[in-house]
Order: C-alpha cells, then sequence, then structure tokens
C-alpha cells in the first residue's frame, strides 16, 4: 500500500467561512472540519463544501470523523472531498479499512493515550498515519490537554507507523518544543489557535505565529 505525503501544519476544527479561507492563507498545509455533531467546532455541510471548494489547491483537507458510519463518511467525502479522513473515535482497523476501500481516501486514525491500539497490528490493514491525542475521559478531543509527549516520541521504533501527527494542548508557546522533543511529521492545533469562548474561529494572529514557530522547529530537526 503506497504511503502518502502527510502535512506538517494542521488547523482543525474550522466551521466559519471567511475564518477558514483566512487560515488557508497563513502557511499552513491542511485544515480540519469537523463533523461530530456533539463537538463545539463542528461545521454545517454546506458551509464545509463552500470551504473546501474555495480552498483546494491551496491546503490538504481533513474530515474529521467520531463513531460515524461508513455510508456517512462517504457521502461526505463525496461532497466535500477530503485529502485525508480523520477516524477520532473508536473505530476499528476493519472499520478504516472499510472506510479506506470504500473511498480511496488515506487514513488519519486518532489514538488517546497510547499508540499500542494502532501500531501492533501484526497483518492486514494499516491507517496511513496516526494522531496522537490527549487521553481525557469522556471526550474525543479538543480539550486543551497535552498528549504524552514522551510516549509519542516512541512512535518511530514502532511498525507499521509510516507517519505520526502529533495533537493535545499544542499552542504557539509550545509547538516548538513538542516538535524537538517527539520529532513527528505534522503537528494540530485547534483551541491552541483560538481565543476563549469562540470555537471554530481562529485568531489569525495565532496562527500566524504557530505556523511560523513549528516551521522553524521542522527546519531544525536532523535529517532522516
Amino acid at each position: 500500500m503506497p504511503v502518502p505525503d502527510i502535512f506538517r501544519i494542521k488547523i482543525c476544527g474550522l466551521n466559519d467561512f471567511e475564518n477558514a479561507v483566512a487560515v488557508s492563507h497563513s502557511g499552513a498545509d491542511a485544515i480540519g472540519l469537523n463533523f461530530f455533531p456533539q463537538s463545539k467546532r463542528c461545521v454545517e455541510k454546506n458551509t464545509a463544501v463552500k470551504i473546501a471548494n474555495t480552498v483546494r489547491g491551496e491546503v490538504q483537507i481533513v474530515g474529521l470523523f467520531v463513531n460515524a458510519t461508513p455510508t456517512e463518511i462517504k457521502q461526505t467525502n463525496e461532497q466535500v472531498g477530503f485529502n485525508w479522513i480523520q477516524l477520532h473515535g473508536d473505530e476499528s482497523a476493519e472499520f478504516a479499512k472499510s472506510v479506506y476501500e470504500t473511498t480511496g481516501v488515506p487514513i488519519l486514525a486518532a489514538s488517546r493515550g497510547s499508540l499500542v491500539r494502532w501500531a501492533t497490528l501484526p497483518d492486514g490493514f494499516h491507517p496511513q498515519a496516526l494522531l496522537m491525542d490527549a487521553a481525557v475521559p469522556g471526550s474525543f478531543g479538543g480539550t486543551g490537554h497535552l498528549s504524552n509527549w514522551d510516549l509519542a516520541a516512541t512512535w518511530r521504533t514502532m511498525p507499521h507507523l509510516n507517519h505520526l501527527v502529533l495533537a493535545g494542548g499544542l499552542t504557539p508557546e509550545n509547538v516548538a518544543d513538542a516538535i524537538r522533543a517527539v520529532q513527528p511529521s505534522g503537528v494540530d492545533v485547534a483551541g491552541g489557535a483560538e481565543n476563549s469562548g469562540q470555537p471554530g474561529i481562529k485568531d489569525l494572529d495565532k496562527v500566524e505565529a504557530f505556523v511560523t514557530a513549528a516551521r522553524e522547529a521542522f527546519a531544525r530537526l536532523p535529517k532522516e
């Protein structure tokens, strides 16, 4: 199975058209559109289509789902058009395989507080990339809590892990330290680029600071 290129910097949880377009001009490599109805950053389908049609080709578009049905994911992908499908719930490897085979879109599988569920599958389908998020009971992410950087840093020693995207509590102030500690393929921010009380609406100054700090940190990593 071919391993696609992964984005370096993803700004996730956009739900406003004008704000999403501005973020797409910030230098980020990808934007995340959240389709989990219980999320405070959930985007309306029509808005997502409008965003995607406007910024396609400028940034990668990631569709985030939590325990959705394969039909829901397939239909949403047909309407919006994703570069990656992010499974951020309790989905199994068999489910991820079904979604990939149905859509042809690479899978970014989220793991909260552990790499084991996806990293140690002996055979069969493996997601094209893994996202490491913080483990917060009763939550599927977007909490602002830090993920375990020490654990995340072990990802290169695990079989079948081609890419790791680090999420969980990242901000413009700590993203460089996170990149140095974990050496991930990419980083993902949601609340860390927002102002309090405005979930889904990114502060463009924070976005620019995050992008700048992340790019500089990635540039200083040892060359493989």
